[in-house]
């Protein structure tokens, strides 16, 4: 299994020596050959067939009573070793679908990445034995910069750029966590916007792009000064930008049963159509690409298949088993209100947050059954195979304070933007450096970027 063995090193892989494969032949105690019961262990002094001598006679057409007792024996020692050949390459594939099944981290046989969601292993997530060197940013708190409810996070080597939802707008700080100016309005002015569905920076050209909500998308400068705006004739619910190809999430709905991921040119050519599907459900937001580095992820809602954005088409790269909270593979096809009362019954996750980066993998998703039942942080090392797992419940400060994380970097830092009122007031060992910053916090403090280094556990 070199895929196998190239991606997961040594875990799970039982070495199947020849010892340990059991040979069945008519030379063993009559318990042994049991499954065939017409014939016994022959006697001790009873010749074995030959086999130039069985064909010779057959070639001939001169076969006796005692030739044909040969012949069955010949031809039986050849099954056995043909069985002891098949066994002998299918139990490790046995063992190794077993590992899969039982535990957490694994491989299918198309390559595939397979997480298998266990709750009975629920642990502590955050500890210094997952994690190291934790770096505070207390965002700067003024009139002008007051961050509201539910932010999103991107950043790059020089800044933090923070979409507020409610405000409608994007604030942009450096990385000591100092103000330097907010990006965009809503309006119906030029350069301004209704509402904004998704956003995307471009580090090298130091240029910003929103997703607003009647499909268009409005380029400014790191400083806020507009550059220009273009309508692509879709209604994207979600988008990232990879050198000057967009690709643009058309969300799980009737009317883009064609596809509903697109890859789409600068000047707004479509190049190509991908994931159609026959479906009567009504779209939903929701923000579907993460990207850490170079690599790409998309998630949907009501699937726990993740895609793996390359150069030219997506690709089915993670499968999360959620066990009895998975989610039916048909679930478009079927009526969107009556799936929506069963899940509803039966219990489902739902996958918030997904990031991968070369060596982690991390998910926040919350299991829902007509409430919510848990809220879970899940760390992946797809080197070594361990993982860690922690079920938080929704009035747990530690939900409260951190939520998902925004970002997985490819130096596999990952941050999180924490409610500064709770954070002031949190006694976890594990976060001993908020004494170095509480004083400076209050009430009405901006979040806290937490960045977090992980260990190669």
């Amino acid at each position: 299994m070199p895929a196998y063995n190239k991606r997961f090193g040594k875990i799970g892989v039982k070495v199947i020596t020849r010892t340990s494969v059991r040979r069945l032949t008519v030379n063993d105690s009559p318990n042994d050959v049991q499954s065939f019961p017409n014939f016994a262990k022959p006697p001790g002094r009873c010749r074995q067939p030959n086999e130039s001598h069985v064909q010779s006679r057959l070639k001939v057409g001169i076969i006796n009573a005692n030739d044909i007792t040969f012949l069955i024996i010949f031809i039986l020692n050849i099954l056995n070793t043909m069985k002891r050949i098949v066994l002998f390459f299918m139990l490790p594939l046995f063992f190794i679908s077993c590992r899969n099944a039982n535990n957490q981290v694994g491989e299918n046989m198309e390559g595939q990445l397979v997480l298998n969601f266990n709750e009975q292993t629920s642990s502590t997530f955050f500890s210094d034995r997952i994690f190291e060197k934790i770096e505070m940013i207390p965002l700067e708190t003024t009139d002008d910069c007051l961050v509201g409810e539910r932010p999103e996070l991107l950043a790059d080597n020089n800044h933090f750029m923070i979409w507020d939802r409610q405000q409608r707008f994007i604030l942009r700080f450096d990385r000591a966590g100092n103000f330097m100016n907010k990006i965009g309005s809503a309006g119906g002015g030029p350069g301004e916007y209704s509402d904004i569905m998704d956003y995307d920076i471009d580090p090298n050209t130091n240029v910003i792009e929103i997703l607003a909500s009647n499909g268009q998308i409005l380029r400014y400068n790191y400083d806020g000064t507009f550059i220009s705006s273009q309508n692509y004739g879709i209604n994207p619910i979600s988008f990232i930008k990879t050198g000057t190809t967009y690709w643009f999430n058309l969300g799980v709905s009737k009317f883009n049963n064609e596809g509903r991921l697109l890859k789409v040119s600068e000047d707004g050519k479509i190049i190509e159509k991908f994931l159609p599907l026959n479906t009567e459900w009504f779209g939903f937001e929701d923000l579907n690409f993460s990207q850490s580095g170079d690599m790409i992820s998309f998630k949907e809602s009501f699937s726990h298949t993740i895609y793996r954005i390359g150069d030219n088409e997506p690709v089915e790269q993670t499968i999360i088993k959620f066990d009895k909270y998975a989610i039916p593979k048909d679930v478009y096809e079927r009526d969107q209100f009556t799936v929506f009362e069963e899940l509803n019954n039966k219990g489902w996750a739902n996958i918030y947050k997904y990031l991968e980066n070369e060596q982690f993998v991390y998910v926040f998703f919350i299991v829902q059954q007509k409430e919510i039942v848990g809220c879970y942080h899940w760390l992946v090392n797809k080197k070594t195979g361990n993982s860690v797992l922690q079920k938080l419940l929704p009035d747990d400060p530690m939900y409260e304070m951190m939520r998902e994380a925004k970002i997985l970097s490819a130096h596999n830092e990952l941050v999180f933007m924490a409610n500064a009122q709770i954070l002031r007031q949190c006694t976890d060992l594990f976060f001993n450096s908020v004494s170095i910053i509480r004083n400076s916090l209050s009430e009405d403090s901006n979040p806290v970027i937490i960045s977090i280094q992980i260990k190669d556990f």
